[in-house]
């Protein structure tokens, strides 16, 4: 015991010795940031170390000032990343280029000439961030020969900028947060990962990016955002006409399943009230000295447990309820949205986002909406959608050949008058 006391005090100490060492190092390199004195240990694409300095790489310098030109007359990042692919030139590292590299150089300001030092930090537990304003940044200028004019580098800033506030792109984490309506939304039942939008001749497909890599990844293909729009308005049509059958009832049922599902609440409360009276008997029953004092302590503490697993149980329901009541509430709304008995004929982006959790693709056939009020609905992808006023008419024509039939089971289902009514 003594001696992993004895260590574990000796590690203490060596923890201490440790980070005391590292924040002298990171005093004494913000003091060259501060005063000039410091010396690049890496180079840049387009520069190579010399004598401590940075000094230009002809050959790479070339290749910087060309994309610079490139996006300044209106290439995409990664339109200049395929033409470098194209052309067989590699990066610093001998890899291919990606629409990331290039926006990487783009906001290099070391290529103006002057170093910005700091723009990463660790913290405690030596991970690296970003440095978003947490610590001093210092710039240095006229550090090192230019490869771009200050003029070009703050255009291109500009242009960036644009770009990223047109495809909603979080500041300063270069992270998409909603590039387009169906991002982060259609996701692959097989593998789990998420469909990538792509621009094919005369359509828009989604993909499963495993696929992408590799068919033997994932064997799921992609799908026409059309076929979606078309199965998302195919569904709400569904839902439109089916409203008398299928949500109304839906609605009231979970209306009363909800407030108190097979009555546990009151099962539950009329426990807890059974246990108080009887530790209320027990203590009348001790204080006369009708039963021992014994008995009556783990008597007590059985009920007492009794009324603590019931509080938990009803605690946990109204948890739940809480959860079916948002539910519910999403339910009403699509409720309200069918019984103005609008027929979805074009897709309706609107429409969509509030309803429409997101969509799991089984195949290039099939795709399951998963609803944001808990219902999960298979649709096929059809090239347009294919519920009408006659859908039912229709499916009825499936299940029965005979004219006749399908009149007997229409009158069927006819509860009412009322059913008759739109």
């Amino acid at each position: 015991m003594a001696s992993e006391l004895f260590l574990s005090i000796l590690s203490s100490i060596a923890q201490d010795e440790s980070h005391s060492t590292a924040g002298n190092l990171r005093w004494a390199i913000r003091k060259r940031f501060a005063d000039g004195s410091f010396r690049v240990s890496s180079a840049p694409y387009g520069y190579s170390i010399q004598n401590g300095s940075l000094a230009i790489n002809p050959q790479e310098a070339q290749i910087v000032k060309q994309i610079f030109v490139q996006f300044l007359q209106g290439s995409s990042t990664g339109q200049i990343a395929k033409h470098l692919n194209n052309e067989h030139i590699p990066t610093q590292r001998g890899h291919r280029w990606w629409s990331s590299t290039v926006i990487n150089i783009l906001r290099n300001i070391n290529y103006t000439g002057d170093m910005l030092c700091q723009k990463t930090y660790r913290d405690d537990q030596y991970h690296r961030h970003f440095n978003q304003g947490e610590l001093a940044q210092y710039l240095i200028e006229e550090h090192h020969p230019a490869l771009v004019s200050h003029r070009e580098f703050n255009e291109v800033q500009e242009r960036l900028k644009q770009t990223a506030q047109q495809r909603n792109i979080e500041p300063g984490s270069h992270k998409y947060q909603q590039h387009y309506l169906f991002s982060s939304k259609i996701i692959c039942d097989h593998c789990g990962t998420t469909f990538k939008r792509q621009t094919r001749p005369n359509k828009i497909c989604w993909a499963c990016q495993k696929h992408l890599r590799s068919a033997k990844l994932c064997p799921v293909k992609s799908v026409p955002e059309k076929s979606i729009q078309n199965a998302f308005c195919t569904m709400m049509n569904k839902l439109n006409f089916s409203r008398k059958f299928l949500l109304s009832p839906l609605v009231q049922e979970l209306k009363e399943y909800f407030n108190d599902p097979d009555g546990e609440l009151s099962k539950l409360t009329n426990q807890i009230e059974a246990n108080d009276q009887k530790a209320e008997t027990l203590m009348n029953l001790v204080k006369e000295g009708l039963i021992d004092k014994g008995l009556y302590i783990n008597q007590t503490a059985e009920l007492e447990q009794s009324s603590y697993q019931c509080q938990q149980q009803i605690k946990q329901i109204n948890s739940n309820n809480t959860d079916n009541a948002n539910n519910l509430e999403d339910f009403r709304d699509l409720l309200r949205w069918c019984q103005q008995g609008q027929i979805l004929d074009d897709f309706d982006s609107e429409l969509f986002e509030t309803f429409v959790q997101n969509i799991k693709v089984n195949s290039q056939q099939e795709v399951v909406f998963q609803l944001k009020c808990g219902l999960h609905l298979a649709e096929h992808l059809p090239k347009k959608p294919s519920v009408s006023q006659h859908f039912y008419r229709a499916v009825i024509r499936q299940r029965f050949n005979e004219p006749l039939k399908q009149a007997e089971y229409l009158y069927s289902i006819i509860k009412s008058e009322v059913d008759l009514i739109g």
